[in-house]
């Protein structure tokens, strides 16, 4: 039952910081990039409900005594205040800064939170390919748009240039963006050798994780008992 209660709180734990890091990085570009309406409003509503999930480990967290002001701070949907009860513009100079400053408690809250799921990263070689992938797919997205939206007509928004890199990354590739920069190029060159080695990473840590398992079931003596 120990077990089972463990595995919850760090599944739990993951997910929230799973959440948190997906949030300011949505917050981050919708600060310096130009986004669709109904994207800014879909990172509004996420933000919301990241929000929450963040004020209710607060108020968990007062309970035992634990007062930390950080957790309040990235616990205020700015967004969602500014824009559905104030009635300002996303891209409001008033929202822009108090973003800015949610970003950097976000940034603390990750650190916070990686600390406490350090064992599980050590244990889960998953997480490398994972982290190269995620990885990967922020910094390239960004850096193919700031290359090829002033000359490519298919990269208007920042969107295109996340469909672009997502579908490289995956190796589906339409052909519906092409990149007719060198610095274009050369990133979507990037993209695609970080594909494969993330994909080589995942796979390799998948059957390792597998074997380790199989080997674990081999030598519990429980099973020896049973034989």
């Amino acid at each position: 039952m120990e077990k089972i209660q463990e595995k919850f709180s760090l599944f739990l734990q993951v997910l929230i910081l799973t959440l948190i890091i997906l949030d300011g990085f949505l917050i981050l570009i919708s600060i310096f990039l130009p986004l669709k309406h109904a994207t800014f409003s879909n990172i509004i509503l996420f933000d919301l409900v990241t929000s929450i999930i963040l004020a209710i480990g607060y108020i968990t967290r007062l309970k035992f005594g634990i007062i930390n002001w950080n957790v309040l701070i990235v616990s205020i949907p700015f967004y969602f205040i500014g824009v559905y009860a104030l009635g300002l513009e996303p891209t409001s100079l008033i929202l822009k800064p108090l973003n800015l400053l949610r970003v950097f408690g976000l940034f603390f809250a990750v650190k916070e939170l990686a600390s406490s799921v350090n064992e599980f990263v050590k244990k889960s070689r998953l997480t490398y390919g994972l982290s190269l992938f995620i990885s990967s797919l922020l910094l390239f997205t960004i850096l193919f748009f700031l290359e090829e939206s002033p000359v490519n007509p298919a990269v208007n928004t920042y969107e295109d240039s996340l469909w672009y890199v997502l579908q490289t990354l995956t190796t589906v590739g339409y052909g519906d963006i092409i990149p007719v920069t060198v610095l274009g190029r050369l990133t979507g060159v990037m993209v695609m050798l970080s594909a494969i080695v993330a994909t080589s990473l995942i796979t390799a840590s998948a059957t390792s994780t597998l074997i380790e398992k199989f080997r674990e079931e081999q030598d519990d003596p429980r099973r020896e008992g049973i034989s």
